[in-house]
């Protein structure tokens, strides 16, 4: 099945400006591929998603790709598509080359799911036991098998090494990793090194002990997953929490003893939301004219086609800016690998740690997870577990619908939905009530560290359950929650 390719760069459009539109579509996507934000041989969205997304005519779009194809940035492949061509055009005469804009409104390209009376599921068959609802698992059924056993086959071809594994991670995985991140999201790489960690929270208390971090001098959204916190908190000291409300983090508490904060700019979790340009803009301020990091913890498991429109937080901030992520949420937390984007001159030190903590993934691992990027299973795997996830969330959206009491969060979190409950039901009481019909749940408290009040909620993760499991878990847990109160 074909997937729809997504646009990896913010693009601004002006009406209301003298120059054409399409002139500032071609402008700022010539940029792009200048400052290798946009790499040879990246896929470009077609003419009618990219107008789409722009809120443009189609005319707009294709007027603009053709201004890109004669000036060198771009070639076509019949029956494929467009992509960056092998070389950036040269400049115009006049000296022009545009300029990528700041912010762009962010538009829904699908309309909400219609909501369907939810119908009593059947039981699985084969599926016995308690059904587990809680977050953090994975689509295991979603893992490409033979591409996966392919991978590690010719993983275990190679000769077992007689040195140990170089400090930052194997060249081809470091390098398979940096070409994903630069293609599927335009990550600006000049001046960085991609290193190989054992996960997005070893990754993130990796880069905290380079810069010699740890407790108030860190900040970290709250609610955040517990591995975070403890990772920016270090072993004795609770990190500083930034409230999160519906424009992603608030940086109004971030105090004089920060030297970082934290930010999941495009999915919060467990919450969902998404940082704001606004905030975006705060953040790269405050790493500016404090002298402080900006560490961005990366969306890995889909893409984000509704935030490629908002100013990138990773690479604005410069070199005050790290981006922390891994392949777990994806494949399986069994496989303990990730990656950390850093600058050039944090890298020794990084190396030195990770040495000191023996902290690489195996050989075999990196090899095959090299494999699995170069020969494009993961970017696959991405967009079919955007589609199961999406398809999903109705399943959930549809069961609870009926619950007037009953509020939803966010309504693009990934692979995770908050339950906010009235205030006279506790929490913990549900959790207890459902895991007595068979289901099991979590709630908000592991979230918070701060001390501060925790909202009355329930969490779920939707995505690692077959739909007619998810059906049963759901009808389960609104019998539970019409009852309670």
């Amino acid at each position: 099945m074909r997937h729809q390719t997504i646009l990896t760069i913010p693009i601004t459009v002006t009406r209301h400006s003298r120059e054409p539109l399409h002139e500032q579509i071609a402008a700022q996507v010539g940029t792009a591929v200048e400052h290798g934000l946009l790499a040879c041989r990246t896929q470009l969205p077609s003419t009618r998603t990219l107008a789409a997304l722009l809120g443009v005519s189609r005319g707009v779009t294709t007027a603009a790709y053709e201004l890109l194809f004669t000036r060198g940035y771009l070639e076509s492949q019949p029956g494929s598509g467009t992509y960056v061509a092998g070389r950036p055009a040269p400049r115009q005469p006049d000296g022009r080359s545009g300029r990528a804009g700041p912010t762009l409104d962010t538009r829904r390209l699908t309309a909400p799911a219609g909501r369907t009376a939810p119908t009593r599921p059947r039981v699985p068959p084969g599926r016995v036991g308690v059904l587990d609802l809680r977050p953090g698992q994975v689509d295991i059924e979603a893992c490409p098998l033979p591409a996966w056993r392919a991978a590690w086959r010719r993983a275990s071809f190679h000769r077992p090494p007689a040195q140990p594994l170089p400090a930052l991670g194997l060249p081809e995985l470091r390098r398979a990793v940096a070409e994903h991140l630069a293609r599927s999201r335009g990550v600006p790489l000049a001046g960085r090194d991609v290193v190989i960690t054992g996960g997005t929270a070893h990754g993130l208390r990796l880069v905290l002990d380079a810069l010699g971090l740890r407790g108030r001098q860190v900040a970290i959204e709250e609610p955040v997953p517990p591995a975070l916190h403890r990772a920016a908190g270090g072993d004795l000291e609770r990190p500083a929490a930034l409230p999160v409300d519906r424009d992603g983090a608030r940086l109004d508490g971030v105090g004089p003893a920060c030297r970082a904060i934290v930010l999941s700019a495009d999915a919060q979790v467990p919450l969902g939301h998404v940082l704001s340009a606004q905030r975006r803009r705060a953040a790269v301020a405050w790493a500016a004219g404090s002298g402080g990091h900006v560490v961005e913890i990366a969306c890995d498991a889909v893409f984000r086609p509704s935030v490629s429109q908002l100013p990138r937080l990773y690479g604005t901030a410069g070199a005050r800016s790290v981006l922390v992520g891994g392949f777990c949420e994806l494949l399986t937390p069994a496989l303990n690998l990730g990656y950390a984007l850093v600058p050039r001159d944090l890298t020794a030190t990084v190396g030195r740690l990770l040495g000191e903590y023996a902290g690489q993934p195996p050989y075999l691992t990196q090899l095959a997870l090299a494999s699995l990027l170069r020969d494009g299973v993961i970017v696959r795997l991405m967009h079919r577990l955007d589609r199961r996830f999406t398809a999903r969330r109705r399943i959930v959206e549809s069961a609870v619908s009926p619950l007037r009491r009953i509020r939803l969060g966010a309504p693009h979190a990934v692979n995770t939905e908050v339950l906010y409950l009235p205030d006279r039901l506790d929490p913990r009481r549900v959790a207890d009530l459902a895991l007595a019909q068979g289901v099991r749940v979590a709630t908000l408290s592991p979230y918070h560290f701060s001390g501060r009040a925790v909202p009355p909620a329930v969490v779920i993760g939707f995505g690692h359950q077959p739909d007619a499991e998810l059906r049963l878990s759901m009808s389960r847990l609104v019998d539970v929650l019409a009852t309670a109160g």
